[in-house]
């Protein structure tokens, strides 16, 4: 018999405390030392080429949530610093910055977005079944929305036909993944991050999303990935990764940039450096 292991998302300090952990300089050598190659670009011909990695995800994008102009300005110096620090032309892979994004919500990547969407041939019919979990979710109830200056929760004006402050998600540090490397964000106003896990209680208890194995996989994390590492890195260089990455920290804490969520919404990928949207996929605003 078969065990399935239901994940949950982090309490609130247990998830700052998580990330701040991961920016310190022995857990950075660590991960550095457990790093590997992501497989998911291949270089060649003196260039990059992304190798197919199909699905669909609820992402908050950098550049499409407004007020996000100088962010996009600090990760693009943090990654091009990375590449400055390990020259290793074919072995990090740089996200272009129009890709940069918060995963708010997983749901079918290639073999189970093949077996559950693609082949069945569902995936004219999945963004609506998306739409309906969204309007299913509503917003995060009064009690665990932002507190504006005037005592009214940001829940309860967007309820009433206004827009509810965005989400601030302050990135704090560049931190090195099992393939991958990016910036993670911890939240001041605890309310915020509430808003998100609410929304990711509802959708991943939709029974429409359920029936076509939409799950929880992985507890929320906020970060941006800028990176990829595409070959198996010797001991020095991961030695100089971990040096690269604790000295990017301490310039990156100078600054420590927001990244303000307004909205999530569905798109559709081959690849992970392009995450596409068209007209009739839905959009959730927090």
């Amino acid at each position: 018999m078969t065990t399935t292991t239901r994940t949950g998302d982090l309490a609130f300090n247990d998830y700052t405390d998580r990330q701040r952990r991961e920016l310190e300089p022995d857990r950075l050598l660590e991960r550095a030392m457990a790093v590997r190659p992501s497989g998911n670009y291949r270089y060649a011909g003196g260039g990059w080429e992304p190798l197919s990695y199909p699905g669909f995800a609820v992402v908050s994008m950098v550049e499409e949530n407004p007020g996000n102009e100088s962010l996009v300005t600090v990760l693009k110096a943090i990654a091009s610093g990375l590449v400055k620090q390990c020259p290793w032309e074919e072995s990090i892979y740089l996200l272009p910055a129009d890709s940069y994004h918060q995963t708010v919500a997983n749901t079918l990547s290639e073999k189970r977005f093949l077996d559950h969407i693609l082949r069945p041939g569902l995936e004219g019919e999945y963004p609506g079944i998306v739409e309906k979990a969204f309007s299913k979710v509503g917003r995060a109830p009064k009690s665990e929305g932002r507190q504006r200056s005037d005592g009214e929760p940001a829940g309860a004006r967007a309820a009433a036909g206004g827009a509810a402050e965005p989400l601030a998600m302050k990135m704090i540090g560049l931190s090195i993944f099992g393939t991958a490397l990016g910036v993670l964000g911890v939240f001041d106003n605890e309310a915020d991050y509430q808003r998100i896990l609410h929304f990711r209680s509802g959708f991943y208890s939709d029974p429409a999303l359920a029936a076509l194995d939409v799950r929880m996989t992985r507890p929320f994390i906020g970060h941006i990935t800028l990176a990829y590492i595409e070959t198996d890195l010797t001991g020095q260089q991961r030695q100089q990764l971990a040096e690269a990455v604790h000295m990017l920290n301490r310039q990156l804490k100078e600054v420590e940039p927001l990244f303000s969520i307004s909205s999530t919404g569905l798109r559709r990928y081959e690849h992970l450096s392009a995450f596409l949207r068209k007209d009739h996929f839905p959009r959730y605003h927090f």
